[in-house]
């Protein structure tokens, strides 16, 4: 993992921006979904559309486990089904290299942020040169990436957020999120770390410590870094864990 020094800006409420990657930075569910069937199919399974669905969000444990759903290989934890992830995890990377699918407001926001000196980082489940890819399609503003190759666990798990705080030295207060899933705001909620979530429905509706925006592009830097209802920091979520994405 890559690490900077994040900058000091006592003007700001926020020092670094910890970003979810699919589904928030960009969608590339169509690729992995297209690149399992076509797989696991070839090898002799059936990815039925539950299967599939199930595929969305899934760690590298999660999918290796549908893999041996589908019959393609005996077991999740033998060679054969790695392997499969593999080719698939080939199949998606290819496809990101070659057009990454970001979703509109990405360039924008992470560019005005590396912009005024905000700490940055990807915290994503996917393979690490998937994350890169996508790093590199925004200009490689990110101090931190902490991918599914790096052993930090998977949300809604606190680890992966933790360790991105840590790799940063900075502390939960000093960062804020930004999450499509409930899974991955409870992942940082549980660091007590603030949470801009994007979508239509606020995951958990009594915590103060997380609101929402309809879409990435209505992610300001206003929102992120000065924000008074950032202030006080407030403790975890006691929401619970629910299921959801990567």
């Amino acid at each position: 993992m890559a690490v900077t020094q994040p900058p000091s800006r006592p003007d700001f409420t926020v020092r670094a921006v910890l970003w979810d990657m699919d589904g928030t930075l960009m969608d590339s569910q169509p690729f992995w979904d297209e690149a399992f069937v076509a797989r696991t199919r070839a090898a002799g399974g059936t990815p039925t559309p539950r299967i599939v669905k199930s595929l969305t969000g899934a760690s590298i444990e999660t999918a290796r486990r549908l893999i041996a759903a589908t019959g393609a290989v005996a077991d999740w934890r033998e060679p054969a089904a790695e392997e499969l992830f593999t080719a698939i995890a080939d199949d998606v990377a290819a496809r990101v290299a070659a057009c990454p699918p970001l979703l509109p407001g990405a360039e924008r926001i992470t560019s005005a942020l590396a912009q005024v000196g905000v700490a940055q980082a990807i915290v994503s489940a996917s393979p690490r040169r998937i994350v890169e890819s996508v790093a590199r399609a925004l200009g490689d503003v990110f101090a931190v990436t902490v991918t599914g190759d790096d052993g930090a666990g998977a949300k809604p798990d606190p680890l992966p957020y933790a360790t991105a705080v840590e790799c940063l030295g900075l502390g939960p207060a000093d960062c804020v999120v930004v999450e499509d899933s409930a899974t991955g705001a409870a992942s940082a909620r549980s660091n007590g770390i603030h949470v801009v979530q994007i979508g239509a429905a606020k995951a958990f509706p009594a915590d103060p410590g997380l609101v929402v925006v309809p879409d990435l592009a209505s992610v300001t830097p206003h929102l992120l870094l000065w924000e008074e209802r950032w202030q006080p920091a407030t403790g975890p979520s006691t929401a619970g864990s629910p299921r959801g994405a990567r």
